[in-house]
């Protein structure tokens, strides 16, 4: 019964306690939870709290709780409101003994935040919370303990969330809404460590849609979690309030923002805390960006910002950025008038900050820098620290930029500051940074592309490298650059005269900062000009204009100082100079029309320095030493198809010259002292005309050697220059010269340089008129000039030959023994330099020799002339009309008391032979002539008496053609005779005291021509008061003279017969070292002494046989040692006929590598007894020297010379043997030792 009790009691009381339990936790739990928490949290929040409903279901345990609402102190709003909670705790929590928890629900749960115009939220007293001091934080868990509290949720819910921040101070309202979040399990029990939870969430953020994915084991030792973001379209105009930009910008749209971020999180298995990473993947992409100034302008326009980065570990602070690309951007810069820039933070409208003075106290490291980068070497600093890095990089990450790019980038720029206003637009703009790397250092590729609106072109590419120093590599190209987009800029500067079409340029570059200074170095440049006028203000057409001017090879080093272009091409260049009659030159006021002064730099500061010491003075000095001067080289200029043209109307009679078809070549243009640079050039005169220059110069000198070649200049261009001064006009005439200029600098730097003229002229058909009368003056067809030797600073003038070849000329005597010559001499004005009542002489000491500069000109050769000669000074008055005149003018000097010896033969009346000998002196203060004057057809029997007396000898027939000659010098006159005998026999022999001893039979014989005729000279003394002719005893001592002369040296006078030309002989052949055979030259002459002695049978020929012990021996080693090393080819012809100069340079070395290796000779040896190693030049030298020559070689060398002459003269020339006689051949006299060729000379008998 007491059992039964027992279990009606627990059966009962377990019943009562249930329906306790359902009482509290059904009925009083869910009213007295609901009065307590609305109570707590009104006054808790200080805002009332209302709550609709609380249940519970014992049997489910769910719970529920309705309309949870937080009222906000704004009248008739909600700070926060829960529409709906939920949460069912499942029964499986008694078997886990941990909380188990079915669902989670939380619907529509909705806040509301402001931000009042006091800058306060309206939950700041919330935020601020109360003065009680907190709970002291609780002892974190000791290391190896497991405090993880078990808990397990299924299905946690958040539906329709949103928040509502609203900013009164900006008048913004922000928002989250539809707010969603899934999170089916969530579970800390160590069975469902490893099970990954699965978070979703969802939004509307400004109405822009948020996704958010979590995924992970929070609770597992890894900890490994992934998280992505997803971010559409965000309005960002949103957070412009929250932007405080400095004037002039203003963010017109902010655009949108797309964002995708990923990431993951883990700590891996086995490590620490201290090991953890986290991975994350960032693409983000902003679009529709717009910039602009306060007045509404644009400023820059962002189509697309995109940026995509990741990390592998974000707390080892390394990144990858994979592309940053900035696309179809656009930038609006522009400059007021006052100088202030739209882009700089206010900078429009205000001028630009002059820089303060610099302290005169520097770092040392700045010091260094400043003069590396002024070419200055660096003072040395001794007991110094250090100096620190140019550039020291510290950054707490590092990162790789796999590519930044901008791409159709637009830009505006315009100027109002320049007049007129420039507007220049990039149409596209594209620059890629790619394999960068930033850290400790920065290094990386760029590339940037430059398109204008004017079709201007803008390249450059390359790498850099920052560490320590600066390091950079790279090209650089512009193209299309037009001169007149830049006007504006250059107008203060350059003129609007000159114009320049095309610029186009490229290089490759290093460069580097370091404490060695700022070095660049440019490699392979090119700079390209095209279509470039300089025209003179209010012209049309341009002075100086070219179609290309290219610049290729362009190097520079900095720190080395040096510059260099490898070519420089210049093509279809032309250049018009016009003088006007005042003497201006177009072309020089077109230049200063171009070029102007800068602009004012502004006055310098006046404000006092305190004063220097001693060492800053010191310091201040090496500072300012002169830098080492720069090094720049041009290896090679280019001319091509070039023009000039001068105009030069400053004279009476306009000139015009034309130079055309330029070429010019210039090697070796060097600043570097010493360094030669050679040139060649060429160029066209009027179609015909041609010159052409060569040479080499030194700038640094200035020193240069130019050789000239003129052809078919035309003189008449030249005529105005001296119709100031010679009454004569030039009708045609073309000149020609070639020669050598040399400038030589000078001793001192005050004395100006040496310029000196070496070489030969020409004048052909020459034609000139005396403007007096319009007759004809001069003329020829060649005035040819040889041996000129021409100086400036001091003047001097030599000519060895002057050659002038069918000519004519009008020559007057008068009366005061003048020639006509001043009659074309322009009278010119005293000088006034000279003071009154003083003559020139008395101004002035003047030199010996007169005033005139040193001319001495050698010989005169006249040929084919024709001069009309009228003697006004003699009585009776004489006139001659010579042509076919020939002869000669030498000796002709401004110096010293010799005359100059003048010699002409012409023709006279037509028919009778004319000869004009005399003495000259025109370029000398005093005058002096001496002429002589042929007369022909004088029957020679009228002159017996002479030849009996002086001769010994009568004369039977013949004509004498006598000349008058004339000496003037002061009042007295020297008359000679020119003789001509034709015909001339001599008869029976005369015994007299006073005749010659000659050999005049021989001397007849040598003196005949073919045609019987003999030429003398017989001189004739006499006075100006006393104008007749006397012959007497000068006659035959004149004629005995002349005889000797012809007697003594026969082959010259014979050579004259035939045809040899001044100065030479028919008295010797000449033979080259080493050699017995007759050139072409030799027999020549050979075949002329045949004809003369062919006429002349009575004449017997000696040849006298000679041989140089210096160059024949020379010659015939040579020829042996030739022989010799042609010897070790067994497979070469024995005939002569190869040359060691015919071998290749291979088969040529090897020869004569045998023939030393085979020579006896002694061979050099160095120091340790061993063969020394020559050079082949050496080995050859050796080789040649140690040949001997037999004793008897030049003997016979000799005579195989002697019997080549007579067998030639016997089988060519008919020359009959028995008249010939060989001699003993013997060395040729010591002072012909140095002679290049080697005489073998005749006698006659």
């Amino acid at each position: 019964m007491k059992k039964y009790f027992t279990v009606k009691i627990v059966a009962l009381s377990a019943v009562i306690l249930f329906a306790l339990y359902l009482i509290l936790t059904g009925l009083v739990a869910p009213w007295a939870g609901k009065r307590i928490a609305v109570n707590a949290l009104t006054k808790t929040l200080e805002r009332q709290t209302r709550i609709e409903s609380i249940t519970f279901n014992p049997f489910t345990l769910e719970a529920r709780v309705k309309n949870f609402v937080v009222e906000s102190k704004i009248k008739g709003e909600n700070l926060a409101s829960i529409q709906d909670v939920y949460l069912n705790l499942s029964a499986a929590s008694l078997l886990h003994l941990a909380p188990v928890i079915s669902d989670v629900q939380v619907t529509a749960p909705k806040f509301s935040l402001h931000l009042n115009e006091d800058n306060s939220l309206n939950i700041s007293d919330l935020l601020e919370g109360n003065n009680e001091p907190t709970a002291p934080e609780p002892e974190p868990a000791k290391e190896g303990s497991d405090a993880l509290f078990e808990f397990k949720v299924f299905n946690v819910k958040i539906t329709d969330a949103a928040l509502v921040f609203t900013d009164h101070i900006r008048s913004v309202t922000h928002s989250v809404t539809q707010l969603n979040f899934d999170l089916p399990l969530i579970s800390s029990m160590e069975k469902d460590l490893a099970t990954p939870i699965k978070a979703v969430m969802n939004c509307l953020v400004n109405n822009s849609r948020l996704d958010v994915n979590v995924t992970g084991v929070p609770f597992d030792a890894t900890r490994k979690m992934s998280v992505s973001l997803s971010m559409l379209p965000l309005d960002l105009n949103y957070f412009v309030p929250y932007i405080n930009l400095p004037p002039p910008y203003k963010i017109k749209s902010a655009g949108n923002l797309v964002l995708s971020v990923s990431g993951e999180y883990e700590i891996p298995a086995g490590k620490t805390v201290e090991d953890q990473k986290l991975a994350l993947n960032l693409q983000t992409l902003v679009k529709n960006f717009d910039l602009e100034n306060v007045s509404g302008a644009d400023l820059f326009v962002c189509p697309l910002l995109k940026v995509d980065a990741s990390s592998q570990n974000v707390f080892d602070m390394n990144f990858l950025v994979d592309e940053v690309l900035l696309d179809q951007a656009s930038l609006f810069v522009e400059r007021d008038a006052r100088g202030g820039i739209n882009v700089v933070p206010g900078g429009q409208g205000m001028k630009t900050a002059q820089p303060p003075e610099a302290s005169t106290r520097t770092s040392d490291a700045s010091t260094v820098d400043t003069q590396a980068v002024q070419g200055q070497a660096p003072a040395v600093h001794e007991n110094k620290k250090p100096l620190k890095p140019v550039i020291a990089l510290s950054l707490p990450f590092t990162a790789k930029i796999n590519q930044a790019a901008v791409k159709n980038m637009h830009i505006r720029f315009s100027d109002k500051m320049v007049s007129p206003e420039v507007v220049k637009e990039i149409s596209s703009l594209d620059f890629r940074l790619t394999d960068m790397n930033v850290g400790s250092k920065v290094e990386g590729k760029y590339d940037l592309h430059i398109l204008t609106g004017d079709d201007e072109e803008i390249k450059t590419a390359g790498e850099f490298h920052v560490h320590n120093d600066l390091k950079a590599n790279g090209n650089v190209s512009v193209n299309g650059i037009s001169l007149k987009n830049f006007r504006p800029y250059l107008a203060p500067y350059l003129g609007d005269n000159v114009t320049l079409e095309n610029v186009a340029a490229a290089l490759n570059f290093k460069m580097g900062f370091s404490q060695a200074g700022l070095g660049v170095e440019v490699s392979d440049g090119q700079v390209t000009l095209d279509t470039f006028g300089l025209t003179e203000q209010g012209k049309k057409e341009p002075l100086v204009q070219f179609d290309r001017l290219a610049l290729s090879g362009i190097s520079c080093d900095l720190l080395k100082q040096e510059a260099g272009v490898r070519l420089v091409e210049l093509h279809k260049a032309q250049v018009e100079v016009n003088r006007d009659k005042t003497g201006r030159m177009n072309l020089l006021a077109a230049i200063e029309q171009a070029v102007k002064p800068g602009g004012n730099p502004g006055e310098k500061a006046t404000a006092s320095k305190p004063a220097q010491t001693k060492q800053d003075a010191t310091k201040q000095d090496e500072q300012n030493a002169p830098a080492p001067a720069w090094v720049a080289t041009i290896h090679k200029t280019v001319l091509d198809q070039c023009r000039v043209q001068f105009i030069d109307q400053a004279k009476k009679e306009p000139v015009k010259v034309i130079m055309k078809d330029i070429g010019v070549t210039v090697e070796n243009i060097s600043t570097k002292k010493g360094e030669k640079s050679t040139f060649k050039a060429s160029m066209t005169n009027k179609d015909k005309g041609e010159i052409n220059l060569d040479g080499s110069f030194d700038i640094s000198g200035p020193a240069a050697t130019v050789n000239i070649d003129f052809n078919r200049i035309d003189v008449n261009t030249a005529e105005p220059y001296f119709t100031d001064f010679l009454k004569i006009s030039i009708s045609e005439g073309y000149l020609n010269t070639r020669g050598t200029v040399v400038v030589t600098p000078a001793k001192k730097k005050s004395d100006l340089p040496e310029i000196t003229y070496k070489g030969q002229a020409s004048l052909n058909n020459f034609m000139s008129k005396n403007k007096v009368d319009d007759t004809e003056f001069f003329s020829c067809k060649s005035l040819y000039a040889t041996g000129m030797d021409i100086c400036v600073n001091p003047m001097s003038v030599v000519i060895e030959k002057i050659a002038l070849t069918d000519f004519y000329q009008r020559v007057i005597l008068n009366k005061n023994a003048q020639l006509n010559y001043k009659e074309i001499m322009v009278e010119q004005p005293e000088d006034n330099t000279v003071p009154k009542g003083k003559t020139k002489t008395e101004a002035g000491p003047v030199k010996e020799g007169g005033s005139m500069p040193d001319i001495r000109i050698d010989a005169i050769t006249l040929q084919g002339g024709h001069i009309n000669f009228s003697d006004y000074f003699t009585q009776p008055n004489f006139t001659a009309n010579m042509t076919e005149i020939a002869g000669s003018l030498t000796g002709l000097s401004s110096m010293g008391k010799a005359h100059a010896q003048l010699v002409l033969k012409g023709v006279h009346g037509g028919y009778a032979p004319l000869d004009i000998t005399g003495q000259v002196d025109p370029l000398k203060d005093k005058r002096f002539v001496d002429l002589t004057i042929s007369f022909k057809n004088i029957e020679l029997p009228k002159f017996n008496v002479y030849s009996k007396k002086y001769l010994g000898y009568e004369i039977e027939k013949g004509k004498l053609i006598l000349e008058l000659h004339y000496n003037i010098n002061g009042d007295k006159l020297n008359s000679n005779n020119h003789v001509l005998f034709d015909q001339l026999t001599l008869g029976k022999k005369v015994d007299s005291k006073d005749a010659s001893s000659l050999p005049l039979e021989f001397a007849v014989s040598l003196l005949k021509n073919s045609k019987g005729e003999i030429d003398l000279n017989l001189p004739i003394t006499g006075d100006l008061s006393d104008p007749k002719f006397h012959f007497g005893k000068v006659v035959g001592t004149v004629l005995k003279n002349f005889i000797m002369g012809i007697v003594t040296a026969p082959f010259k006078f014979l050579g004259n017969l035939v045809g040899l030309g001044s100065g030479q002989d028919l008295g010797y052949v000449e033979f080259d070292p080493g050699k017995s055979q007759l050139d072409q030259a030799q027999k020549d002459k050979l075949d002329k002494l045949a004809t003369v002695l062919g006429k002349r049978t009575n004449l017997k020929l000696e040849i006298l046989s000679h041989y140089n012990k210096l160059n024949d021996a020379e010659q015939l080693r040579y020829e042996a040692y030739e022989a010799m090393v042609l010897s070790m080819d067994k497979k070469l012809p024995e005939d002569g006929t190869v040359r060691l100069a015919d071998l290749n340079e291979e088969k040529r070395t090897r020869l004569i590598e045998k023939s030393y290796d085979k020579a006896q000779f002694p061979k050099p040896r160095d120091a340790s007894g061993k063969e020394k190693e020559l050079t082949l030049d050496e080995k050859e030298t050796l080789l040649v020297t140690s040949i001997s020559l037999d004793g008897d070689a030049l003997n016979d060398l000799g005579r195989r010379r002697g019997r080549e002459i007579a067998k030639y003269l016997t089988e060519t020339g008919k020359i009959d043997v028995r008249r010939l006689f060989v001699t003993q051949p013997d060395p040729v006299a010591e002072d012909e030792e140095n002679s290049a060729r080697i005489k073998t000379t005749f006698n006659l008998k």
